[in-house]
C-alpha cells in the first residue's frame, strides 16, 4: 500500500498526509520520511506474521491444533485444546462408516447430513465439498497435517486409521473411473472447415 501512496505523491495527486503522530508534505524530505514510516510499518507486520507462524508451529509440535476444530470436535477455551463434540462426533463417525462401504456417494452423504441435521461448527450446512474434506481429513484419526507434515495430536481420535484408509481407497477408485463414450464415425476428421 505504501508504494501506491508514494506513486500518487510522485504524480502530484496527493499534496499532503496528516496522521495523529506524523504529517507529510510533498517535498523530497517529506517523501523520504514517508518511505521510512512505511518501511517501519511493513517490518512490524512481517515480524508479527512470523511470530504467529512460529507460535502455530510450536503448538503443532506440542500436539495441539492451532486453528478452528473440524466438525465433530470443539475448541476448548480453558485448555486451549480440542475436545470431542458429543452431539456431532457420532454422526461424523457414521459418515466414515457409510462411505467406507462403497454404497454411498458424496452427494448422498451431503443429503444425509441435511436429513440428520449435521452442520458445521459455525452452523452452516455441510455441502458436498465439505463432506469430501471431512472424509480426507486425517485429524479424525488422532493425527494432524500441517505444513505438509503429519504430527501426532493430543486430541481423541474419532475413527481408526483402518477406517480412514478404507475411505481413501473408495475415494481413489471413484476418482479414477471415467466412462468415456466414443462414437465411431466412418469419415470423422476427413474434412475441415476453411474458416
Amino acid at each position: 500500500m505504501g508504494g501506491k501512496i508514494i506513486h500518487f505523491v510522485d504524480r502530484g495527486l496527493i499534496k499532503s498526509l496528516k496522521f495523529p503522530t506524523f504529517w507529510f508534505e510533498a517535498t523530497p524530505q517529506g517523501l523520504f520520511m514517508l518511505n521510512i514510516a512505511f518501511g517501519q510499518s511493513k517490518y512490524f507486520v512481517d515480524n508479527l506474521r512470523e511470530n504467529v507462524k512460529r507460535g502455530f508451529r510450536q503448538k503443532i509440535r506440542n500436539g495441539v491444533w492451532p486453528g478452528l476444530a473440524p466438525v465433530g470436535y470443539l475448541n476448548n477455551a480453558k485448555t486451549r485444546g480440542v475436545d470431542v463434540d458429543s452431539e456431532k462426533a457420532p454422526k461424523v463417525k457414521k459418515l466414515f462408516e457409510m462411505y467406507a462401504t462403497g454404497a454411498y456417494t458424496l452427494h448422498s452423504l451431503a443429503n444425509w447430513c441435511k436429513k440428520h441435521d449435521l452442520r458445521g461448527n459455525l452452523g452452516k450446512e455441510i455441502a458436498l465439498s465439505n463432506v469430501q474434506s471431512i472424509l480426507q481429513n486425517i485429524f479424525y484419526t488422532g493425527l494432524m497435517k500441517y505444513g505438509g507434515e503429519i504430527h501426532e495430536g493430543q486430541h481423541e481420535p474419532l475413527i481408526s486409521k483402518k477406517l480412514f484408509d478404507s475411505c481413501q481407497e473408495v475415494m481413489s477408485k471413484r476418482g479414477k473411473f471415467h466412462h468415456v463414450r466414443k462414437n465411431n464415425f466412418a469419415f470423422l476428421g476427413l474434412l475441415k472447415c476453411a474458416s
